[in-house]
């Protein structure tokens, strides 16, 4: 039982690997006979934000981030109890519990600042690779970037929801995990309401993490193979948690151009719509299951281009119904999944939004489609908002525009100041209503909430 007034949980510690193997984890995350290494502390908080989507942390069990009707979860057995904050696990019959704890992020949202809100919806990239200004360029990086010298105190300045590592930011496993403490020590001095830390970490190429961590092929090579990409999954979320991450940008949900590649290439799980919607499933259970959150990207589908989005923006004339047997079938299989994270991609679909806006602006897209028809109500993030594809448009206006449409984070904008005060324009003139800017901030802290990394009242 959990007691939200002190976080105390008793938990189940026994887990099955994706290849069936059982395990069992002490409250430090240390797999027995498996080593630090890729260990993971696993424990199960009987708590939910309600009306979000369910993580599923041990059992082969999902939920599903679209509206919850609620399932039982299965559990294994032995407990221990620890008062550290927990990965969220669902108990249908807790709705008690689930209304506290909808009641505690209200109540939160309720006493925030507007830059508080703000900040939560932020997930820059900060130069460096520590807390400090590692040398007189980097805090002058820094400085042209948020006006701010140290990554910590952006952090602090910004009230950050999230900031994202890049290759640039990591040395070694040692250093990214105390790089990560700092950040979140950072956090918890100011507005104590967590951070969420991202990384790129597909396998492949793709793999900004590099040091105490295991080398996976790209998804192309893995796909057909649902246990090699579960387990690939699994076990990439126990080692990049261990070095301060809780969200990992991947699978790659894009199907390929029939025949082709696109511009994605390996990236992609191939042009076969059900079985990337396969391995999209398997990548979703493995990283969730090992305690971080999962971006199905690239919303609403860019596999059916050989344009870069980092380059220009792309048009892809695919019609409704090729989209609903191609592009689609990925993202059902994923929202049905539980996935936390939907990124959304720069590129313009025509025949799905006659506007001809980037997804990224597009409420026909966000609202109407993912939100509407597919059902997703977990976190929507915007592709890297420094890329090619959206330079059209000014840091500020892009920012405003993103969460208009639907979007509840933006990642890696191009001027962070720009787009903090931007925002806090279109708030203070009402162009940005406030009840817009509650719900967004409500899904990030849900999301929060359901990682552990939202501390108790």
């Amino acid at each position: 039982m959990t007691d939200l007034s002190t976080n105390t949980t008793t938990a189940t510690t026994f887990l099955l690997s994706p290849t069936g193997r059982w395990q069992i984890t002490d409250r430090f995350g240390r797999l027995f006979g498996r080593g630090i290494r890729t260990g993971l502390l696993l424990l199960l908080s009987l708590t939910i934000a309600a009306c979000s989507g369910v993580s599923d942390a041990l059992s082969d069990v999902t939920g599903s981030n679209r509206p919850a009707e609620g399932a039982e979860q299965s559990v294994e057995a032995a407990t221990t109890t620890t008062t550290e904050p927990q990965l969220i696990a669902v108990s249908a019959s807790s709705t008690d519990q689930a209304a506290a704890v909808e009641q505690q992020i209200q109540s939160i949202v309720a006493e925030m600042t507007v830059e508080q809100k703000i900040g939560q919806l932020l997930m820059p990239v900060l130069f460096g690779t520590s807390g400090e200004a590692d040398s007189g360029a980097t805090a002058r990086q820094n400085a042209r970037f948020a006006g701010v010298e140290n990554a910590v105190d952006i952090v602090r300045q910004y009230h950050l929801g999230g900031v994202l590592y890049q290759e640039e930011n990591v040395q070694s496993a040692e250093q990214l995990r105390l790089f990560s403490k700092e950040l979140r020590d950072a956090e918890a001095s100011n507005g104590n309401l967590g951070l969420l830390i991202a990384v790129d970490q597909e396998g492949g190429k793709v793999s900004r993490v590099t040091d105490q961590v295991s080398e996976y092929p790209a998804p192309g090579v893995l796909s057909g193979d649902v246990e090699a990409v579960r387990e690939a999954a699994y076990v990439t979320g126990q080692q990049v948690q261990q070095q301060g991450i809780n969200v990992v940008l991947a699978p790659v949900a894009d199907v390929l151009i029939p025949g082709g590649t696109g511009f994605l290439d390996q990236r992609s799980y191939g042009d076969d719509p059900q079985t990337v919607a396969n391995m999209v499933s398997a990548s979703i259970t493995g990283l969730q299951r090992a305690g971080v959150a999962a971006a199905a990207k690239h919303w609403p589908g860019h596999g059916g281009t050989v344009d870069d989005s980092h380059e220009g923006l792309p048009s892809i004339s695919v019609t409704r119904e090729e989209w609903n047997q191609r592009d689609r079938v990925p993202f059902d299989a994923a929202i049905d999944q539980g996935v936390e994270i939907i990124m959304v991609g720069h590129l313009v679909m025509p025949n799905l939004d006659t506007s001809g806006e980037p997804a990224t602006v597009s409420p026909v897209l966000i609202q109407d489609l993912l939100r509407g028809e597919l059902g997703f109500d977990g976190v929507v993030m915007t592709d890297a908002l420094n890329m090619g594809g959206v330079n059209a448009f000014e840091s500020g206006e892009l920012a405003v525009s993103a969460i208009k449409a639907g979007a509840d984070m933006l990642l890696q904008p191009a001027d962070l100041v720009a787009s903090a005060d931007a925002l806090q324009a279109a708030v203070a003139s009402g162009d940005l209503p406030t009840e817009r800017l509650d719900e967004s901030v409500t899904r990030v802290l849900r999301l929060k909430q359901r990682l552990g990394v939202l501390p108790a009242p």
